[in-house]
C-alpha cells in the first residue's frame, strides 16, 4: 500500500496491516506534517491474477546430475603414499646398509672389492 503525504506529496510504501482496519495516525519523515491515514476499501484491493502452473519444472543442475545413479567413483590416484613408502624403504635400507657395512664388506667376495672401489672410497672419507 503506497501512503502520499498531503502536505509535500511524499510517498511511502507501508504493508496495509500496520495501518490496520480502523486506520492511523501516520507522519511525514520529509516535512513532519501529521494526518489520518485510512485503510483501502476491501473492494478496491485486487487479487493478483493466478500463475498458471508449468507443465515441468526446470531445476539447477546438480553435481553429477548427468551421471547414472548405480556409477562408481573413479578409484583414487595414491602416488603420494606409495612414494613415501618407497622413500622410507630407501632410507631404511641406506641405515641397513651403513650399520652393517663390515658385515656386507665380508660377505662380499673380493673381486668385488675392485669393481665397487669400496676400498677407494673409505680412504676417500678417512682423509
Amino acid at each position: 500500500m503506497q501512503v502520499t503525504c498531503p502536505n509535500c506529496g511524499a510517498r511511502y510504501a507501508v504493508d496495509p496491516l500496520a495501518i490496520g482496519p480502523t486506520g492511523r495516525t501516520v507522519q511525514c519523515a520529509r516535512c513532519s506534517h501529521r494526518w489520518r491515514e485510512r485503510p483501502i476499501a476491501p473492494a478496491a484491493v485486487v487479487p493478483p491474477p493466478p500463475r498458471p502452473i508449468p507443465d515441468f519444472v526446470i531445476r539447477p543442475p546438480t553435481y553429477n546430475s548427468g551421471l547414472p545413479a548405480l556409477a562408481t567413483p573413479p578409484p583414487k590416484a595414491r602416488w603420494g603414499q606409495w612414494l613415501s613408502i618407497a622413500g622410507l624403504a630407501v632410507v631404511v635400507l641406506v641405515i641397513a646398509a651403513y650399520i652393517f657395512r663390515g658385515e656386507i664388506l665380508a660377505a662380499l667376495p673380493p673381486e668385488w672389492h675392485d669393481f665397487l672401489h669400496i676400498d677407494a672410497l673409505r680412504a676417500l672419507f678417512r682423509q
